[in-house]
């Protein structure tokens, strides 16, 4: 038995509507978890020895600036890869 196009849609829109709940469910109680826990409590204490200006600043720069040289490299590594592979490739069909 097929189903209708109205049928299909209807199912994708309810199965869009399920995950959607469930992501808003899970970033919420995601962040209630991260209320309780004590990190915020270290950058307010700890941001001064770190020679930044305010808090901001120094979750941005030194913490996540690890974070961001990692992504930047791995994507780096990967174009690499790609170019080195097309390069082969075009080699061999010149042959």
């Amino acid at each position: 038995m097929k189903a209708s196009g109205l049928q299909k849609n209807i199912l994708t829109m309810a199965l869009l509507l399920i995950i959607a709940v469930l992501l808003i469910n899970g970033l919420r109680l995601e962040h209630e978890d991260k209320r309780e826990s004590s990190l915020h409590e270290y950058y307010l204490e700890t941001y001064e020895d770190a020679g930044s200006v305010n808090l901001v600043e120094t979750i941005l720069l030194n913490y996540r600036a690890y974070d961001t040289f990692g992504e930047v490299m791995v994507l780096y590594i990967a174009v690499a890869g790609i170019l080195i592979l097309g390069e082969e490739e075009k080699e061999g069909e010149k042959r």
